[in-house]
């Protein structure tokens, strides 16, 4: 992979957390060499420290690795609400746990859900908790197996319709105009050290 289309998979994917709108985003790369991958992340690490973002690999497969690039004090300010809370402890988190703790759970429980093959069996409900999904829309994609939900988007939504789609149409248009601009031969980089 080259860095161009690193840098579009990480404008498509992750634009909306990049730009400060967004706690967390997941983006899967071609699994094809991990020194690459490393490589090229480490071309965005002092920009990422800078503007307070991580990069975690959440899950390896045969043909890709799965990555969280997510802002630790967004994060865990979210993961602390008592309804998030409640459905950790429920998925079987450990009760008043930090963030790193929480985070390599998550990890064990994504790796759960390989099959022997290397396929992705799915992920755990609760990851919307680390993407920033509202915890009464991971509630109800929990409680009803992803069914009946009102509106459909970044997330299934079950609660709150107006608030959610004004941020869908946020996180679209950050994402539109992120890759638009890459298009039109800005840099990443330089747009990620803008951002707020």
């Amino acid at each position: 992979m080259d860095r161009k289309q690193f840098d579009q998979l990480l404008a498509l994917h992750c634009a909306p957390t990049l730009a400060g709108l967004k706690a967390a985003s997941m983006v899967a790369m071609p699994a094809r060499s991990m020194e690459e991958l490393r490589d090229l992340f480490g071309i965005y690490e002092q920009c990422f420290a800078c503007k307070g973002l991580k990069v975690m690999e959440l899950r390896q497969q045969k043909s890709h690795v799965l990555f969280l690039i997510y802002r630790p004090v967004v994060l865990k300010r979210l993961l602390r609400r008592r309804m998030a809370q409640d459905i950790l402890t429920m998925c079987g988190y450990p009760p008043g746990a930090g963030l790193d703790e929480l985070l390599g759970h998550l990890k064990k429980r994504m790796a759960s859900k390989l099959a022997e093959d290397g396929s992705r069996q799915g992920f755990p409900h609760e990851i919307g908790l680390f993407l920033g999904y509202p915890p009464h829309d991971v509630e109800g994609f929990i409680q009803h197996g992803g069914r009946n939900f009102r509106q459909c988007g970044f997330w299934k939504v079950y609660d709150n319709e107006k608030a959610v789609l004004h941020l869908f149409h946020c996180y679209a248009a950050c994402t539109k105009r992120v890759y638009d601009s890459l298009q039109d031969g800005a840099s990443l980089q330089s747009m990620i050290c803008s951002a707020a």
